[in-house]
């Protein structure tokens, strides 16, 4: 059945935090569904709190995601514990492989559709390898939510929720260059550590458009891979070190993800230089180079609003029969820079802090969906 807004934000309240968010699990397969508390003041961030009526455990909700390495995946399971910890009828099950591997990933997701029957939510870089699994889910009345990255095409995936990447990166280069003269002339340097991943090249794209139509006299030097051959953080500082060196004068250096963020206030640091730097995500290495000053700028795709927003959406959907919309659903991005750095180390230092800073923006959007769907 359909549901209309103010049915919608009244069932929100049946699913509304009432207690701390359970410990995380990053390797393999975890579960969450504890017993909870009940209680008959409003809990923050909601309006009414009300007891689910099912059984402790009875919803069985999954989480596959790429690896457990990466934190901005880890964001994505924390939002996704977090609704399970809140409402004691959820059993969550998490999986995902140490390091990013569609092989590896595509048995723990199959593994999760047999036993969390109403619904897995799906974070793949590598969408292909999963159609005949995720048809063969779908088909069976498991309902499938992607996040992040786009879900196999034509596989019964009606619902992916993710960011405008393209616009992450308008905003990283907007903020980031809004002192340049617009006739200045110079250049900029873009790097990636993830060339072959789709949304980190359509941040990519982004950046590039801004500079191109908006500093018509600057000369864009990349996008450079600075991926290596295993990915690791000394590969990525190496990568960049040899970067800079070569283009030691530019106007400016960003790049979409985490770890570039890192190696740029790292390079400063070592050389004792000053640069221009800007990246994207939260992890805590790139948020100390922000509050130190060495990074101007990062754009946070909020990826625990991700994990929240799907499971919360499958939950509502196994226990009232909530219709999961259809389309892609934008949860927007947060630029982050000296202005609001300490405000939002203090969101991220706990599950806690994030759960109670983050939920009632995700019960807002939820409650407003039809705003955040294209």
């Amino acid at each position: 059945m359909k549901s209309d807004p103010t049915t919608l934000r009244r069932r929100l309240g049946v699913l509304a935090a009432s207690a701390a968010i359970a410990a995380v699990a990053l390797a393999g397969c975890s579960s969450s569904g504890t017993e909870a508390t009940t209680s008959d003041e409003p809990t923050t961030g909601t309006d009414t709190t009300t007891e689910s009526t099912l059984e402790p455990g009875s919803i069985k909700l999954g989480i596959a995601y790429w690896d457990t390495i990466t934190y901005a995946f880890q964001l994505m399971l924390k939002g996704s514990e977090a609704v399970a910890a809140n409402d004691p009828a959820i059993a969550l099950e998490s999986a995902a492989p140490d390091s990013g591997d569609p092989s590896k990933l595509l048995p723990l997701f199959q593994a999760l559709a047999q036993t969390q029957t109403d619904g897995v939510v799906l974070q793949t870089l590598a969408a292909d390898p999963f159609y005949r699994p995720v048809l063969d889910t779908t088909g069976a009345g498991t309902p499938v939510i992607a996040i992040d990255a786009p879900p196999p095409a034509d596989a019964g995936v009606d619902l992916f929720i993710t960011n405008d990447n393209m616009e992450l990166g308008r905003m990283l280069a907007r903020e980031l260059l809004k002192d340049l003269d617009a006739d200045a002339s110079g250049q900029i340097v873009i790097g990636t550590n993830g060339p072959a991943v789709p949304p980190l090249m359509a941040r990519v794209d982004g950046m590039i458009e801004v500079v191109t139509e908006e500093y018509p006299n600057v000369e864009v030097i990349g996008p450079i891979s600075t991926y290596g051959t295993s990915g690791s953080p000394q590969e990525n500082y190496d990568a960049w070190d040899g970067i800079w060196r070569q283009y030691p004068d530019a106007l400016a250096y960003m790049a979409p993800g985490a770890q570039d963020a890192v190696s740029l206030g790292l390079i400063q640091t070592r050389n004792s230089v000053e640069i221009l730097a800007g990246g994207m995500d939260l992890e805590p290495g790139s948020l100390d180079e922000v509050k130190t000053g060495r990074v101007a700028v990062l754009v946070s795709p909020e990826h625990w609003l991700k994990g929240y927003i799907a499971t919360k959406l499958l939950a509502m959907h196994a226990e009232d029969g909530f219709e999961i919309p259809a389309g892609v659903w934008d949860t927007g991005g947060l630029v982050v820079n000296s202005d609001n750095i300490d405000e939002v180390l203090a969101r991220q230092a706990s599950d806690d802090s994030m759960r109670e800073a983050l939920s009632p923006v995700g019960d807002e959007q939820i409650a407003n969906y039809q705003d955040y769907i294209g």
